[in-house]
């Protein structure tokens, strides 16, 4: 059924105020060949019929007996809590809290997600939040070029493939160049750097733990960013190595951003996930979404509200630096019941478990014929291995095996042709170890 609000005379009004004869002539702007002339849907069908439509759909995902694969996206345990507490219905419906007198318990949620981010960081400030890793840095570099006015930006090449491409995106929108540099999958080339760095550029924009599962230590080269008085960016994809590496404030870092799937949300075929941006409190005025501030009432009860940021951020979309309004509030959520159920020590533990299990993973990996390992690599875990088996072949014997792995970094650089990245989290018992090494070192 066609439902349309407006009476015929009301269409008729607002097509003369705006110059048009008819409604297609909005879509103009569409090629033609883009239009459909109808909706090609099927046929209604039973409550039945959708719920077997949908499983038979749900049946075709793969289970895997073993995940030993990061690349943006890490296996890690949720404790029950975090689903039991996420689920209720006063936290499950996600929403903008303009209105502080009937939101504090989302107001109070969002602003522990921020002090939490803060401390996980070393930064002063931080939203809540934005749609993934890959927005996060697209979102930090406009912070930045708004900041300095700069329409260039540094990036280093071994930043998320993914992240690239979306940032590439959003700058080719708003005019501004986006230039790659090599400083090193395994450790990083000032040299490199200082050949490229010149202060046309807003920024440098560097991950750490990079691509290949590197911590790139750079800060060597802050110094010569900020006495250009521009901005150093790091970008994540895994939050935990912070616990155990140094914070990019500790690094130097204006802005930080990345993906934060790991505390607390799980693989679910992709997403949703939980990008972040946390910054300088300089910086902060730049920031888009949603940020909380504490005081106190009248009677001097503590109280929670919107601040710093103005409200045409999140309803007037020519007004708004970014155009933040509804998110994923509640992976945001889930990321701060994951991180106040495992406290400091459980995170740490977590952290140190990883770190374990990744280097033993290596060390067994090592061991084998016809795998190498990229030798002195720091790394969280995620490492790169080395192998003359074909790709195709490596990649059949471990989905034959139910095991999830290698990815191909040639699809990152040509350069890195033979070379798979391997990722190991607590999820990945001894058993589990065993198993794959076993696996790889049958592969003829």
């Amino acid at each position: 059924m066609t439902y349309f609000p407006h009476s015929q005379q009301d269409i008729k009004d607002m097509l003369k105020t705006i110059g048009k004869n008819e409604l297609d002539d909005l879509l103009q702007p569409v090629a033609k060949e883009f239009i459909a002339d109808k909706m090609n849907l099927p046929d209604g069908m039973s409550e039945p019929e959708v719920e077997q439509y949908f499983k038979n759909l749900a049946a075709k995902n793969k289970p895997y007996k073993s995940i030993f694969m990061g690349a943006g996206a890490n296996n890690h345990y949720i404790p029950a809590a975090v689903d039991e507490i996420a689920s209720r219905q006063e936290f499950y419906t996600a929403y903008t809290p303009y209105q502080a007198e009937i939101s504090q318990g989302t107001l109070q949620a969002i602003f522990e997600y921020q002090t939490y981010i803060c401390r996980l960081t070393g930064m002063d400030a931080t939203n809540a939040s934005m749609y993934d890793g890959a927005t996060a840095l697209a979102e930090s570099a406009m912070m930045a070029v708004a900041q300095t006015r700069q329409p260039k930006l540094l990036v280093d090449k071994y930043i998320h493939p993914e992240y690239i491409s979306v940032l590439r995106t959003y700058m080719n929108a708003r005019n501004v160049t986006v230039d790659l540099v090599d400083t090193g999958a395994f450790e990083f080339n000032k040299a490199a750097f200082d050949k490229a760095w010149n202060k046309d550029y807003a920024a440098f924009i560097i991950a750490c733990p990079n691509f290949c599962g590197t911590l790139v230590d750079y800060s060597g080269v802050v110094e010569n960013v900020h006495a250009d008085k521009r901005l150093v960016i790091q970008v994540f994809t895994e939050p935990l190595s912070m616990i155990v590496a140094k914070t990019p404030t500790e690094l130097g870092a204006d802005i930080v951003c990345g993906e934060a799937q790991s505390l607390g949300n799980p693989l679910s075929y992709g997403g949703p996930y939980l990008g972040v941006i946390a910054c300088r409190k300089e910086y902060m005025r730049k920031m888009p979404g949603r940020i909380v501030g504490q005081t106190k009432d009248k009677d001097g009860n503590i109280a929670y509200t919107l601040t710093l940021t103005a409200r045409e951020q999140h309803i007037r979309r020519e007004l708004a630096s970014s155009n933040i309004c509804s998110n994923h509030g509640l992976c945001a959520f889930r990321a701060s019941v994951y991180m106040s159920v495992m406290g400091k020590s459980g995170l740490t533990d977590c952290a140190l478990s990883n770190l374990e299990q990744s280097h033993k993973l290596q060390s067994e990996i090592a061991k084998l014929g016809n795998f190498q390992i990229i030798p002195n690599q720091v790394f969280f875990n995620e490492f790169v291995i080395k192998t003359n088996i074909n790709a195709s072949a490596l990649s059949e014997t471990l989905e034959n095996n139910d095991i999830l792995s290698c990815y191909d970094l040639s699809n990152v650089d040509e350069s890195l042709k033979g070379c798979y990245l391997v990722g190991c989290t607590e999820m990945c018992s001894d058993e589990d170890i065993d198993y794959f090494v076993e696996v790889l070192g049958g592969i003829k």
